[in-house]
């Protein structure tokens, strides 16, 4: 009897507790912008009918979007998910966004440092905050200088005519349906094998490689699942990224030895150097002495190496399956930019050379470059939520103060650049906005972010997808296969469902990506 009283007990103030922090956090958006609030429920019923609206598993950022537009919420506004997910507040201007990320550079939220850490490690750049990340900065970004990238367009254009086009070559000959996520995942992993480890790596190391990274995007991708999963496939798939992990770590810290070999006493100026060549060059003296490597260093540039890899195989390949899932669907653009090509390189048989002779001649793409800016918007990759600065409570925007303590804060690239007021027709494939000038507003395109922490690899990626495109698209015509074309769009922000079918709407993985693998067809053009 007394045991019954004591549970009795320990219930009724655990109810009691509970029904306190209900109302006071219920309480705490009472004047706030957002969608229609629930007392008992906040804002989750809205949520997950928002979910409803889309396929399984869509990119968190869509159902920010569909919300904004459905309540026409402008600025900055907040969503309460509280108990089963974090208050947020959601940055869907860019001048509320620029706030956060330009203006000041505010912390990357526990969650997403807690997640990429899982997955590469807590010294990668993006896994980190304050001095830890300043120190990480100043070792990596000068890698990646402008005149460094464009040095490794022939290496690019390399691997693209030695192992993607014969690929292709061999589908269009079949006329067999293949997923352009895995090819293009493979051709962006074998160009990283070269621009950011450098030296030869061999055959069987690729694939081991290949295989390992593969691991952890599946692990990535199933922690984002808003679907269940079984729980042996959760650990089966825990367990392989693990040992993934170990074999990377292993891996690389051999490579990084090797490569310090090979650069002690090379100068910055040197030509043929990789990423990570010139990171060891840059680092030398300030962060490691006499060429060696102290276990610190050693840690910091291994989770940095698996984070720029993660990086090329899933993000870089992932515009690129986009960017076909919209040339196929778009033949006037593919039209444009065959010409565009020819008019700068030549014939094709003459592109790699020019590419070699002048790399900087693709700076001229200017269509080709608004293709991969185009794409970019209506298929943004990036997620990466802010916390409150140490010691603020609110974030000044348009003459008042909004809240921000216990908050992920989420500047969402989709929300604005399906925006009609920021990009008229948003949901329309459109690269000649890219075009003229003005027409695209200051900060509004944002799908590597602004400020400090955007992707010092983007000048990289950009530069290897206008090498790919440079070199498949006068040779080979892409089709999508398996489209089911919608009658009715899901949603108010776009209409390309009733094209392309659920392909118009992302996936939740390591970044957001297309749906499906990209299945395609192809054929000789």
């Amino acid at each position: 009897m007394a045991l019954l009283s004591a549970l009795l007990l320990l219930l009724v103030a655990a109810a009691t507790v509970f029904a306190f922090r209900l109302i006071r956090h219920r309480r705490f958006y009472k004047d706030l912008p957002k969608p229609p609030h629930s007392f008992l429920w906040g804002h989750l019923a809205l949520f997950n009918e928002t979910m409803q609206q889309f396929p399984p598993n869509t990119a968190l950022s869509i159902y920010y979007t569909a919300i904004a537009q459905k309540y026409n919420l402008k600025g900055i506004y907040y969503l309460d998910l509280w108990p089963f997910g974090p208050s947020q507040m959601i940055l869907v201007s860019p001048d509320s966004a620029d706030l956060v990320t330009k203006v000041t550079d505010y912390p990357l939220h526990e969650m997403g440092i807690s997640y990429l850490s899982g997955l590469v490690g807590e010294n990668a750049m993006g896994a980190t905050n304050g001095e830890k990340w300043k120190v990480t900065h100043r070792l990596l970004a000068p890698a990646f200088r402008a005149s460094s990238i464009k040095a490794m367009a022939g290496v690019v254009a390399d691997e693209t005519v030695r192992l993607f086009t014969p690929f292709l070559e061999r589908c269009a000959q079949e006329s067999s349906v293949f997923s352009m996520e895995t090819a293009a995942a493979k051709l962006l992993l074998s160009i990283s094998t070269v621009t950011i480890l450098g030296g030869d790596i061999a055959q069987d190391a690729k694939e081991r490689l290949f295989e390992d990274v593969g691991d952890i995007v599946a692990y990535a991708t199933m922690i984002t699942l808003t679907t269940s999963t079984n729980p042996v496939t959760k650990w089966r798939t825990w367990w392989r990224k693990t040992r993934a992990v170990k074999r990377l770590d292993t891996f690389f810290e051999g490579l990084v030895r090797a490569r310090e070999e090979v650069v002690r006493g090379v100068g910055k100026d040197a030509v043929g150097l990789s990423i990570l060549d010139r990171t060891l060059i840059e680092g030398r003296g300030s962060f490691w002495n006499d060429g060696t490597l102290d276990p610190v260093s050693m840690r910091l540039l291994v989770d940095n190496l698996k984070g720029l890899i993660l990086g090329a195989y899933g993000t870089t390949s992932d515009t690129l399956c986009a960017i076909f899932l919209m040339l196929a669907a778009h033949p006037d653009a593919v039209h444009k930019l065959r010409k565009e090509h020819t008019r700068i390189f030549g014939n094709q048989e003459a592109t790699s050379q020019v590419l070699k002779d002048n790399p900087h001649k693709l700076n001229e793409l200017h269509y080709t470059t608004a293709v991969i800016k185009e794409t970019l918007r209506l298929f943004p990759i990036g997620f990466s939520p802010r916390t409150a600065l140490p010691g603020t409570e609110s974030l000044a925007y348009e003459g008042k103060a909004y809240p921000t303590l216990n908050q992920m804060i989420i500047p969402c690239q989709h929300t604005i650049h399906y925006d009609p007021k920021v990009f008229p027709s948003p949901g329309k494939f459109d690269p000649g906005r890219f075009l003229e000038p003005n027409v695209v507003p200051a900060g509004s395109w944002r799908p590597f972010e602004r400020g400090p922490r955007a992707c010092v690899g983007r000048d990289l990626a950009v530069d290897e997808l206008r090498v790919v495109l440079l070199l498949t698209v006068r040779d080979f015509e892409f089709e999508c296969a398996s489209i089911e074309p919608r009658a009715t769009p899901r949603a108010s922000f776009t209409d390309m469902d009733l094209q392309l079918g659920d392909l118009a709407f992302q996936e939740n993985a390591f970044s957001a990506k297309p749906r499906g693998g990209t299945m395609m067809r192809v054929k000789r053009a």
